[in-house]
């Protein structure tokens, strides 16, 4: 995706912007450089927003895959909800398990661990990765394990 792209979607994000929110994930020493304080309905509502997009020929966003969208979002480290947003705009049950070994490798706190498990890991590979993980020497990893064994059982 192009920054002109990326912007289109980060215009949303401060559509949405809770400064409240934001200033006390800030206080207490949250890890992103931006974090424009959305709530997660707030991220469902964008993540129809883009879909949306994606479909509009007045877009910026005609045309892109919802897996390239996703994507360009996750590489996003330094925002709190382009990280939260991607696995939302991952096609459901598409993610391979090492997409998912790719991305757990940059999960950056437990909100985003239980958002992708939620809406990006559980479906198709769900098992298979808590398999994987629920002995795993990364925290997150088994972290990552626990979440999808309470949303799969």
């Amino acid at each position: 995706m192009t920054p002109l792209q990326l912007s289109a979607i980060h215009k949303l994000f401060r559509s949405r912007q809770n400064i409240f929110t934001s200033s006390l994930l800030r206080q207490h020493g949250y890890i992103y450089k931006v974090a424009f304080g959305c709530s997660l309905p707030d991220i469902k509502d964008l993540a129809q927003m883009v879909k949306a997009m994606l479909s509009d020929p007045a877009s910026p966003l005609y045309g892109i895959g919802k897996t390239e969208v996703a994507e360009s979002l996750w590489a996003e480290d330094d925002i709190r909800e382009s990280k939260l947003l991607a696995p939302l705009l991952y096609p459901r049950g598409t993610m391979t398990v090492e997409t998912a070994e790719r991305w757990v490798q940059t999960i950056p706190t437990p909100e985003v661990a239980d958002v992708v498990a939620m809406y990006a890991f559980q479906y198709g590979i769900g098992q298979e990765l808590i398999g994987r993980w629920t002995d795993a020497e990364s925290k997150m990893k088994r972290y990552c394990a626990k979440s999808l064994e309470k949303r799969l059982s």
